[in-house]
């Protein structure tokens, strides 16, 4: 059921995902070979090398005449174009690629849309189609299109897509269907998989440059289809892919082509099981588990270990040798529900025996009530003071290791306890070179009269290993000034706590790395924020390091700080849920789009209420940083001291970045006026405190902080 809910609601999504690219750049490890009897694909490429040898941009047409009469003398068996024809140029060249498209009777021309903003705020879908003249002489014309997934990557490629209100075929189907003299592919089938295991073997690329001076192997293109695209930065048609680093288009049309290719051969791509095999996997995997792990703990993890192997190899095997992309996301949750069950029912058993055969039962159980909940040094210290009384101890320390090491080591944390009323001695307590040596051999140590490491100080200290299963925990010591020697009710007491405290430690640092976990899922929504509104790229990262700056100038604690961190890091969430003709629109809204842009602040607020960690002041940041000082503001009205501290600084970090950038509507301000501004909305829209603790922090840093904002040049035709 749990699985089900998963899947249903999309929670895990962004991880499936990601295990889905890594399971991709696997296979593409033993990429299948072309498909024999379909034309293999070349590419030449408008490079950085092609643009040193005619810089001036964009180049005269008759330069593309002449590559297509040079590709078709070497035996190309179609040429497609990745590139721009939908104005017309100098009328001579013009003529002269229109003569070499009639002439080749073997090219296809691209064709795309896009939106243009209007004078007044709206905007229009402008379809980008090759000048008529061109067209007419082209063979086909295809649709370079490709759909961005939320996250940023390119998986899919539509196989047809509307332009002008007329369907057109993807530039990789009009060329497969010319190279084979077919009329097109069915326009109702499904979106392609993109199979980037087929970006191996390489094809040749060759600059666009040396096809015109005619310096290239003809058997490069020989019998292939060669697809004519930029590959250079200063175009920025860069993709990002599964594969990891940016593409350019034209080579994702290049894998698009294989992919097709391969399906018209018969031949099997990439594709994931269905969502009711997904559930069936899952159901299998939940009863193996829970049969086979009946019996003992070290039984259970054995099993749900095998299991959690076995999945991950099916999933490495079927990516290399069959391009099936199974899902090791949801059988990792499963199993690992079952193993927190597991462990929480371990447990309850462990305490119903001692509860049994303990005398010390009332201890026992002070000691897990007190690791229940509680802060994680805290909670430690009071198990120690406990274990302390039990014991009749006059101090106890816990020596953390570190499991990472391959060799038994003790990092320098440590927690000590000592009764009430002891004067700290200068050492610390226990001898670590000898718990460094308990913790190797695994034995408990009991040392009677003289004290470890030769101090003749008399007494009794006790030395306990704590493991959890194979993980080093640390050395438990239990030091007393009275020598009599301890019992074996409270030595197995001692064993037994020990046991106790180890599971909480670890389970300590188990929650340490689920903060760290929670820091990076918070830095990949922020991630996921830019991506979706791409112009402010780094807005929210910006908006992160000068809120923090200003929550550390007005002395607050080290998790206000970073809940007020985290606030600005995440202020915009909300947008992900804002329709893209709104959020994306480069004009001024309209009311209805205003009053559904601002929605932002109560959705985004809805998405991270129920992140489990973070503090109220995050959430206040992200519902109130619109809120205005005189109460003008959204979502709530909030006026004065009554808007939270957090979202006061945000709000004025927020309206600075803004206006000191570039955006699609507008540049960025001189930094004179964009003080003026914030000076002049004090009292209105910012707390005054805040515009002035901000300038004074600009003054005192401000081309540190303005060299931050500073906007890459874009390169433009």
């Amino acid at each position: 059921m749990a699985a089900a809910v998963a899947l249903a609601t999309g929670v895990l999504a962004p991880l499936q995902r990601h295990a889905a690219d890594a399971l991709v750049r696997l296979g593409a490890t033993r990429a299948p070979e072309p498909p024999a009897g379909v034309p293999d694909v070349a590419v030449v490429a408008l490079d950085a090398q092609s643009l040193r040898a005619y810089p001036a941009w964009p180049w005269p047409r008759r330069l593309y005449a002449e590559a297509i009469r040079r590709l078709d003398a070497a035996g190309a068996k179609v040429v497609a174009f990745d590139i721009d024809f939908s104005t017309p140029r100098e009328p001579a060249d013009d003529e002269a690629l229109r003569a070499a498209l009639a002439s080749s009777g073997r090219v296809v021309l691209a064709a795309f849309r896009q939106r243009t903003p209007l004078p007044d705020g709206s905007e229009i879908e402008v379809a980008s189609l090759p000048t008529a003249a061109l067209a007419s002489a082209a063979a086909r014309e295809g649709s370079v299109l490709v759909p961005v997934e939320d996250d940023g990557i390119v998986r899919y490629a539509p196989r047809t897509s509307l332009i002008a209100g007329a369907r057109v075929a993807s530039l990789a189907s009009a060329t497969l269907d010319l190279a084979r003299g077919e009329s097109g592919l069915a326009s109702d089938l499904p979106a392609l998989r993109l199979d980037y295991r087929r970006i191996r073997p390489a094809f040749p690329v060759i600059p666009i440059v040396d096809v015109i001076d005619g310096r290239f192997d003809p058997r490069e293109v020989a019998g292939r289809v060669v697809l004519v695209g930029a590959t250079a930065a200063e175009f920025q048609d860069l993709w990002p892919t599964p594969l990891g680093p940016a593409r350019p288009g034209v080579m994702i049309q290049a894998v698009a082509y294989r992919t097709l290719a391969s399906e018209i051969a018969g031949e099997r791509g990439l594709r994931a099981p269905e969502i009711p095999a997904q559930l069936a996997l899952a159901a299998g995997l939940a009863l193996v588990g829970g049969v086979g792990g009946i019996g003992s703990h070290r039984k259970r993890i054995g099993v749900l270990a095998a299991l959690a192997l076995s999945t991950g190899a099916a999933a490495a095997a079927g990516a290399l040798f069959a391009g099936l992309l199974l899902d090791p996301v949801l059988p990792a949750v499963v199993l690992g529900a079952q193993y927190v069950l597991g462990l929480e029912g371990l447990q309850r058993r462990f305490g119903r025996r001692l509860h049994e055969r303990e005398l010390s039962l009332s201890a026992l159980f002070r000691v897990g009530e007190a690791t229940q909940g509680s802060a994680a040094t805290g909670g430690l210290e009071l198990a120690l003071s406990l274990l302390g009384d039990v014991a009749q101890a006059d101090a106890v320390a816990l020596l953390r290791a570190r499991p990472e090491a391959a060799e038994a080591a003790l990092d320098e944390a440590r927690i000590e306890w000592r009764r009430r009323g002891e004067d700290a001695p200068a050492e610390s307590i226990g001898d670590t070179e000898l718990a460094l040596r308990v913790l190797t051999d695994r034995h408990m140590r009991v040392f009677e009269g003289t004290r470890p490491g030769g101090r003749s100080r008399g007494g009794l200290a006790v030395y306990l290993p704590l493991y959890t299963d194979e993980t080093r925990v640390g050395v438990l010591v239990v030091e007393r000034k009275d020598p009599s020697p301890l019992d074996e009710v409270q030595l197995r007491t001692i064993a037994t706590v020990g046991a106790q405290i180890a599971l909480f430690a670890e389970n300590v640092r188990l929650i340490e790395g689920l903060r760290a976990t929670l820091d990076a899922s918070v830095a990949a929504i922020a991630t996921a924020i830019e991506a979706r509104d791409g112009y402010t790229e780094a807005h929210c990262r910006r908006l992160a390091t000068f809120s923090g700056i200003m929550a550390e100038r007005l002395g607050l604690k080290e998790a206000e700080f970073e809940a007020v961190r985290l606030g600005a890091l995440l202020h915009d969430v909300g947008k992900i849920g804002i329709r893209d003709e709104v959020l994306l629109k480069p004009g001024r809204l309209s009311p209805a789009e205003r009053r559904d842009m601002q929605r932002h602040p109560d959705i985004g607020c809805r998405i991270i209420s129920g992140i489990q960690g973070l503090r109220p002041t995050t959430v206040d940041c992200v519902l109130h940083h619109h809120e205005w000082w005189n109460g003008g503001g959204y979502p709530r009205g909030l006026s004065g001291e009554a808007i939270p501290l957090g979202a006061r600084i945000v709000a004025v970090v927020d309206v600075w970045d803004a206006l000191s950038t570039d955006r699609p509507y507008k540049r960025a301000l001189p930094k004179a006026e964009v003080r003026a501004h914030l000076e002049k909305l004090k009292g209105v829209q910012f707390d005054p405190a805040m515009v002035d603790l901000f300038l004074r922090i600009l003054d005192e840093e401000g081309e540190e902080m303005r060299s931050l904002i500073a906007s890459p040049a874009r390169a433009q035709e």
